[in-house]
């Protein structure tokens, strides 16, 4: 298994790549990873923008998919920081992202103990599942301990700190 990093550094070069994935030589991937989806977005801030690039990455995971062959899915995975208030085209960015990628996964630090880190974590999967909520623990000796979230109401709208939409 080989992981490959490459970090276009603008929104057309992205595109390039997306639309010239279909060139590489070698085996598909197993996993898209667009980190920082924000900053291409803020470069072209459109609401057309975003769709195509959406789209354009959909699109090539199902290739990757369709490469791989029966039951060996390509998954995408896309980092999204949110702004706590943003504008209505902002706004409007977000609700199309939501509907390209149903399933969000949100990260929202929450009051620690003394010397700990904590970080609240929950999985909306959309309707491919139920929602789930962990608590990450960072201990101050650097130990991670991850726990369910007692039972409430998640609720992302209201606690907005970072997200990203995944398609499986």
């Amino acid at each position: 298994m080989k992981i490959r990093f490459q970090y276009p550094p603008s929104t057309g070069e992205l595109l390039g790549l997306l639309c010239s994935a279909h060139e590489a030589p070698g085996p598909a991937p197993s996993l898209l990873l667009l980190d920082g989806l924000e900053e291409y977005l803020a470069k072209d801030p459109g609401p057309q923008e975003a769709a195509y690039l959406a789209a354009l990455l959909l699109d090539t995971v199902a290739y990757f998919s369709h490469r791989r062959g029966p039951n060996r899915d390509c998954g995408l995975m896309v980092a999204l920081q949110t702004q706590e208030e943003g504008d209505s085209g902002d706004a409007l960015q977000l609700a199309l992202l939501q509907r390209y990628f149903p399933a969000q996964c949100w990260l929202q630090p929450d009051a620690p103990g003394p010397g700990e880190c904590r970080i609240r974590a929950c999985l909306e999967p959309s309707g491919l599942g139920p929602r789930t909520e962990w608590c990450v623990t960072f201990q101050p000796d650097g130990e991670m301990k991850i726990t369910r979230w007692p039972t409430q109401a998640c609720d992302p709208s209201s606690d907005k700190s970072s997200s990203s939409g995944d398609q499986p």
